[in-house]
């Protein structure tokens, strides 16, 4: 059997001591409270009924247990964002969530700076001020040696929402970012996103369809509409494999019909500037083999979901059972991030 290849995890996720202060000091809408034994916790802001408090680990916030399980798994670099999937930026306005980004970026930074070989970042951004976060980008890359940014995927699920960023993807391509696309809905100014659906019964299997066609309806504007042609040098992931892989079935189905071949040829191309995580939602091995036979193994690359999940190792044992071969998985939990990392700037060592 072949040795485990070293793992770079694209999706991961990191509070600063920022992060908590400012939440905490909320007294309504996006919030932390501590429990009795002085435990956070994040109030998130929802249509309907609110969900119950979303517990905050130390996963979240200490680095050196995060540092010891990488180590005991063999992660030798994580990507670090914020997570769009607790709904902050669509629950607050600018004023208040622009100080919240700011603080973050200039700490995760720090933290990239202090573990250069371990760590990198993309920015937080607002999609309550398109302006400042085109900004905030160029500041990002600039002053704070973070390559890129970090946007919800329902913000860009239709072309009309896209276009809405463009100020962002316009200083993204000058300086060749890498833009993730992660769970979550933009702020309520951004047209064109899904419709947030409440279910009366099986809320939370559909709400898991809910998502899926969220990410799949991303893809969708960067593959089969023109909003990418514009910014052939920005790279963009998207988590959880696109939507649990609901994309690879959709693009076989076009890919039989003769009459659509023209366009799907054109979205193959499009889709070599977009990597596909197999975090959260995206790490059945189901879904990974059928996206990796569909649209390219080169597609995908490995993210774990670390924070929100505590253990990265139940990830690494689903991409183990996908059936890919040897080479397909090193490609998934290394050299395919290896490479777009470094072509990012990131100092990683050459590969193995």
């Amino acid at each position: 059997m072949s040795a485990q290849p070293p793992i770079i995890d694209l999706h991961s996720h990191w509070f600063p001591p920022s992060s908590l202060r400012l939440l905490e000091a909320r007294g309504h809408g996006p919030r932390i409270s501590r429990d009795a034994n002085g435990r956070p916790a994040l109030h998130r802001a929802a249509a309907g009924v609110a969900p119950p408090p979303f517990p905050l680990g130390p996963q979240w916030f200490d680095i050196e247990a995060r540092l010891a399980h990488l180590d005991a798994l063999g992660v030798v670099h994580q990507l670090l964002s914020w997570p769009t999937t607790l709904g902050v930026d669509p629950g607050l306005e600018a004023a208040d969530s622009l100080p919240l980004w700011t603080l973050w970026n200039d700490e995760v930074a720090a933290l990239v700076r202090a573990h250069p070989r371990r760590f990198s970042a993309v920015a937080a951004l607002s999609t309550a001020d398109i302006a400042w976060s085109a900004r905030e980008l160029a500041r990002a890359h600039t002053e704070l040696g973070l390559i890129g940014g970090v946007l919800p995927v329902a913000g860009l699920a239709s072309l009309a929402a896209a276009q809405r960023f463009a100020p962002v993807f316009e200083v993204a391509q000058r300086q060749r970012s890498h833009l993730y696309l992660h769970t979550g809905f933009a702020h309520p100014s951004v047209p064109g996103q899904p419709l947030q659906l409440l279910h009366a019964d099986a809320a939370d299997v559909r709400g898991a369809l809910d998502t899926a066609h969220q990410f799949a309806s991303t893809l969708i504007t960067l593959a089969f509409t023109d909003f990418l042609d514009a910014y052939p040098d920005v790279s963009v992931q998207v988590a959880m494999l696109g939507g649990s892989g609901l994309i690879a079935p959709v693009f076989e189905q076009l890919a039989l019909r003769a009459a659509q071949a023209g366009q799907v040829a054109q979205a193959r191309r499009r889709l070599r500037q977009v990597w596909l995580d197999t975090g959260a939602a995206g790490q059945g091995p189901a879904a990974i083999a059928a996206v990796a036979r569909v649209l390219g193994v080169d597609r995908i690359v490995f993210g774990s979901d670390y924070a929100p999940a505590a253990d990265i190792a139940p990830v690494i044992e689903h991409v183990r059972q996908s059936g890919l071969d040897p080479a397909a998985q090193r490609a998934v939990f290394h050299d395919t991030a290896h490479a777009l990392l470094r072509g990012r700037g990131v100092p990683l060592p050459l590969a193995a």
